[in-house]
């Protein structure tokens, strides 16, 4: 019998060989939307925060303090503004006691008997030229009770105003012990610009004031009244240029021109 020889199919030739090069990226249409959901974001690098300029500081003009009459005013201060050397006079009393007592720096007594106007006390001028007061203490005597004072008034003179002007007036209320309790007669005190004797019985008052004097008048009301010591704590001022003078320590340039006026 015959044999038959099997038919292959034939083999298509291939229409082109395939391409090794890498197919290049499709360039977007620049008329295209973007895309609305990226593959990835771009990591932008942190901008720095911008320091801001510093704010200058507003400078305040200082605000001087009121010292008529006076330029340039320096204060120091001063347990009280009434030296031993300051000299003194009696008002509105009827005996003749040695008021430069009264700021002596001792416990010794001054004994105050009063007019029919029932104003006792003294003029002071200090020997400093121009002085501010801001306190009046009052130390107890070796006398009885009732010739403690319980009020005071002080005022001040200036050449400026020429006449007397109030400065504090107020009720006291001094130690009322007797004897060991009261201050000896002749004993030296020793205050600082801040506080009285704390060895001797005193009263302090305190107020304010600004105003420069040059002397001071002292008044205890009653019939008779009777202190060991006054004394004013405040501030010696010196003077400006043009101001009368008396020595170079009262400038405050330090030189007094001609023992009449400060120099500039």
């Amino acid at each position: 019998a015959p044999v038959s020889t099997p038919t292959l199919a034939p083999v298509p030739a291939p229409t082109s060989a395939p391409s090794l090069q890498p197919t290049p990226a499709p360039v977007p249409d620049p008329t295209s939307p973007p895309t609305s959901n990226p593959t990835s974001n771009p990591t932008l690098a942190p901008s720095p925060a911008p320091t801001p300029a510093p704010s200058p500081t507003p400078t305040e003009a200082p605000v001087p303090s009121p010292m008529p009459f006076n330029t340039g005013p320096t204060g120091t201060a001063v347990a009280t503004v009434l030296d031993p050397d300051s000299t003194s006079t009696r008002v509105g009393i009827t005996n003749t006691p040695d008021t430069t007592r009264a700021y002596d720096a001792t416990t010794s007594k001054l004994l105050l008997k009063a007019n029919p106007a029932g104003q006792p006390g003294f003029d002071v001028t200090p020997v400093w030229p121009q002085t501010i007061v801001h306190g009046i203490r009052v130390y107890t005597s070796s006398d009885r009770i009732s010739r403690d004072p319980t009020y005071f008034i002080l005022s001040g003179w200036n050449d400026a105003n020429g006449e007397w002007q109030g400065i504090a007036e107020g009720a006291l209320s001094l130690p009322s012990g007797r004897n060991r309790h009261r201050n000896p007669l002749g004993h030296i005190t020793s205050s600082t610009p801040t506080q009285g004797d704390p060895n001797f019985y005193h009263e302090e008052v305190l107020f304010e004031n600004t105003q420069l004097y040059s002397k001071y008048r002292v008044i205890f009301p009653g019939t008779e009244r009777c202190v060991s010591q006054v004394e004013l704590p405040g501030l010696k001022i010196c003077s400006g240029a043009g101001v009368n003078c008396a020595e170079s320590a009262h400038c405050c340039s330090g030189m007094c021109l001609g023992g009449a006026t400060c120099s500039a």
